[in-house]
């Protein structure tokens, strides 16, 4: 929408206001985006309405900032503050949102349950557009301020009542009290989570999952804020039954990132691009970097679907979960490795790019303030990459390839060639893993050097000569090897950076033949053999 010009002049925004960023300002003034932030830079006229409002907004912080100092801590003072600002028991911000020609949006389920908590999330929205600063990370006390808001709320007691009367819902609590206070249970969780769940702040955690569900996805809106809702909801009666569920479980990885395109579907999961509402529940040091004047961000993050189920009630220390429970954190590094191996596989580049892993995070729908672990050293040896659109087609191929193929027999040497590929910072070290890794694949007791010599020469070359010289220079590279290892020869860094990447371009080179074209010897330990007699 366009707002009216009149004669109005612009307004000078606070720090303080402008911190909180464009994105609140966009929702009470009821603003197009770009036009919120030529608002936060002074540059936009207002109408006579939308500056009395602003005026009033301005006014609102700036008292409750001088209130936080009287007390000692002004931060705290604004963002516990702000959500108890109601009128005619709506919060002023969606009452000054409507007054300007938005929209009242409403839930879109006829659900009890997910009506009810819907009209809280709704009611909230506005307030989880507000940037918290910077020393609140929203990971270690998730949106703790808003309950404020929903115990004034008289929805929230109709949620309670939807809960306790959800057939499914209810079971998840197995002490029921004379109130909401009372009322609890006692869980653990797959994942290694656990603790209790109370029903009196059972609204808060609910609404606040969701949001950082919809956050974690990259899309804020009501709608997908609704979304959000419904789709936590449903996980949460599924535990209530004591069934096995997915939850969402995201990986973020550095040195690699999009070019010209946002997301795309992997034999996995989901791939997508960092963008600044991800970025913000992230810690600075789990944050990738940024290619310097395009703007690019060097990272990714995958969305896998993670087995997980609850026990109920009292806990004993016989918490064993099925097979498949216990297997989950082996499939979840798997699907890391296979990303990245497909990665390697399907761009066509010397060096091989590589990607680093960050961060891990699993959903949980029953604690507030969702786990995660990150890494302080999350660097790669590897130039970076930015995948453009185009490449999306071998990217899938490669994912659907390794994803649906037995390769346990050469997951060895894919470890290698991994390590080789993100973990050595020493190219020396890169250089003998990726020879390691011709062993993992065609290695022997005897004459080992001419085994994997001959096994290569036969995968990567038809004509005879062309054979004799890759085993030529196989064998070179391997006798190097061994004289490095054994301290008898040294090499210059930039030798050793040129040795690993033409070993890694053999080594992937082999791999794909075996995946494409031999894909019987992925599962026989004696490929090496069976490819001498072809």
């Amino acid at each position: 929408m366009e707002a009216e010009n009149g004669n109005m002049p612009t307004i000078n925004i606070p720090l303080f206001v402008k911190n909180m960023g464009h994105k609140i300002l966009h929702f009470i003034l009821n603003l197009e985006e770009d036009q919120a932030i030529e608002v936060c830079e002074g540059r936009y006229e207002l109408d006579a309405d939308r500056a009395e409002i602003l005026n009033s907004f301005i006014g609102i912080c700036r008292q409750l900032r001088m209130q936080g100092i009287d007390q000692g801590d002004v931060d705290f003072s604004v963002f516990h503050t702000l959500p108890q600002i109601l009128q005619d028991e709506r919060h002023i911000f969606n009452v000054w949102h409507e007054n300007l020609g938005g929209g009242k949006a409403e839930p879109l389920s006829e659900d009890p349950l997910v009506k009810s908590a819907s009209k809280i999330a709704l009611e909230i929205y506005p307030l989880f557009l507000i940037k918290l600063p910077s020393n609140s990370h929203l990971f270690i006390n998730t949106f703790s301020h808003l309950s404020s808001l929903t115990y004034k709320l008289e929805e929230r007691g109709v949620l309670i009542d939807a809960i306790m009367n959800d057939v499914s819902m209810s079971k998840l609590f197995t002490n029921v009290g004379e109130n909401d206070m009372d009322t609890h249970c006692q869980y653990m969780a797959s994942s290694g989570r656990g603790g209790g769940i109370q029903l009196a702040v059972f609204p808060d955690t609910l609404v606040a999952n969701a949001y950082e569900l919809m956050k974690l996805r990259g899309e804020i809106s009501q709608q997908a804020l609704l979304s959000a809702v419904e789709e936590t909801i449903q996980m949460l009666r599924e535990i209530g039954e004591g069934n096995q569920i997915e939850v969402p479980a995201f990986v973020g990885f550095h040195n690699v990132g999009f070019d010209d395109f946002s997301e795309m579907d992997i034999e996995s999961g989901k791939l997508r691009a960092y963008n600044d509402e991800i970025l913000s529940l992230l810690p600075n040091e789990a944050r990738p970097s940024t290619l310097g004047g395009e703007n690019k961000v060097l990272g990714l993050l995958l969305e896998y679907k993670y087995p997980y189920k609850v026990k109920l009630g009292p806990q004993d220390d016989n918490n064993r979960w099925p097979p498949e429970l216990e297997q989950a954190r082996k499939q979840l590094e798997t699907a890391k490795e296979n990303l990245s191996f497909t990665l390697a596989l399907a761009i066509d580049r010397s060096p091989p790019i590589g990607i680093t892993q960050a961060w891990t995070l699993a959903f949980d729908p029953l604690s507030q303030g969702t786990s995660m672990s990150w890494s302080l050293r999350a660097r790669s040896p590897m130039p970076h990459y930015l995948l453009k659109h185009n490449e999306t087609e071998a990217v899938i191929y490669w994912s659907k390839l390794v994803n649906e193929s037995n390769d346990e027999k050469i997951r060895l040497a894919i470890r290698r060639i991994l390590s080789s590929i993100n973990e050595r910072m020493n190219p020396i070290d890169g250089f003998i893993d990726a020879i390691i890794a011709w062993e993992n694949l065609f290695g022997g007791n005897a004459e080992l050097s001419y085994r994997i010599s001959v096994s290569i020469a036969k995968l990567l070359a038809e004509a005879q000569e062309e054979r004799l010289e890759i085993q030529s220079k196989i064998v070179k590279f391997y006798t190097e090897r061994s004289k490095i290892v054994h301290g008898v020869k040294e090499i210059t860094h930039d030798v050793a950076i040129q040795k690993r990447d033409e070993c890694l371009k053999i080594a992937l080179e082999v791999v794909k033949k075996l995946y494409e074209d031999h894909h019987e010897l992925l599962i026989d330990a004696d490929r090496s053999k069976k490819l001498a007699l072809l």
